[in-house]
């Protein structure tokens, strides 16, 4: 099974990275259980514009120190070993220090990154999905949800606390060692 994968907020804590990085920025004391949408906007006070300037200055910073979500490099390899292929799709843009510090993150933490399974720039991650053949994604942001549901993707979300109101009704996990009975379902409807 062809088997898409987003990075951040997915397989990887970004956001109390990002809150970390924001908070010495900015001289604050924002704790992650206040941030209680996808982006950091609201929280900070900031407009939408400012706070996608602030994103970009400091992505570098956040993308290099978030740690991986509990068990995500382990099921992903085990998924990989079982002969699933895994392809990391992503928003984050391609320009060449975001996709070195991508790439180097994968490696270091064990994922299983071949060299040519990492999708960077995909603000539409569903059209990258079809046109890799993916069966089943993981993703956790509203946005991204709602163009992979439209365009009749299978897609499981990963929980956190700015997509439980989703309204879709989608497989959750809230630990990547649930994966595997839902590969194995996936896998049996195929049948």
């Amino acid at each position: 099974m062809k088997i898409g994968v987003d990075i951040d907020g997915t397989i990887k804590d970004t956001q109390s990275a990002a809150v970390q990085v924001y908070n010495e920025a900015l001289n604050r004391k924002i704790k992650r259980e206040d941030v209680k949408e996808f982006h950091l906007d609201k929280a900070y006070g900031l407009s939408k514009k400012e706070g996608a300037h602030l994103w970009r200055k400091l992505e570098h910073k956040i993308y290099s120190l978030a740690v991986p979500l509990p068990d995500a490099a382990e099921v992903l390899t085990q998924l990989q070993q079982q002969g699933h292929e895994i392809h990391f799709i992503t928003a984050r843009p391609g320009k060449p220090n975001i996709v070195d510090i991508t790439k180097k993150w994968l490696k270091k933490h064990g994922f299983p990154y071949n060299g040519e399974n990492l999708n960077m720039s995909a603000q539409n991650k569903a059209e990258v999905a079809r046109r890799l053949g993916i069966e089943l994604f993981f993703e956790d942001a509203p946005q991204h949800l709602d163009r992979l549901v439209e365009a009749g993707i299978p897609t499981v979300i990963v929980d956190a606390v700015y997509n439980r109101n989703y309204p879709h009704d989608l497989p959750r996990i809230t630990s990547w060692k649930q994966v595997f009975a839902l590969v194995e379902q996936m896998e049996a409807r195929r049948v």
